[in-house]
């Protein structure tokens, strides 16, 4: 975890895109489906069940587009 967020990194093509994906946003889902103690493993399921909308934001964010649809408009992109 970094910045209150996990650290995620996928190819495009050629290129590696990074990002940071909010505790607060895994959080708000698992506290909902998961009870009050989620475990460290319920925040991977969380992330590659919603993988393919993880890398569609980013990938859109890479590229310049602001139009990210709630709540993955609040993931950000690691620059390196």
């Amino acid at each position: 975890m970094e910045q209150g967020a996990y650290r995620i990194s996928f190819q495009d093509g050629d290129r590696t895109i990074r990002g940071l994906v909010p505790e607060t946003l895994v959080t708000d889902w698992l506290l909902k489906s998961a009870g009050p103690r989620p475990e460290h493993q319920d925040v991977y399921t969380w992330i590659a069940l919603h993988r393919t909308k993880i890398e569609k934001a980013l990938t859109k964010m890479s590229r310049g587009d602001t139009r990210i649809r709630a709540p993955f408009d609040r993931l950000s992109l690691v620059e390196e």
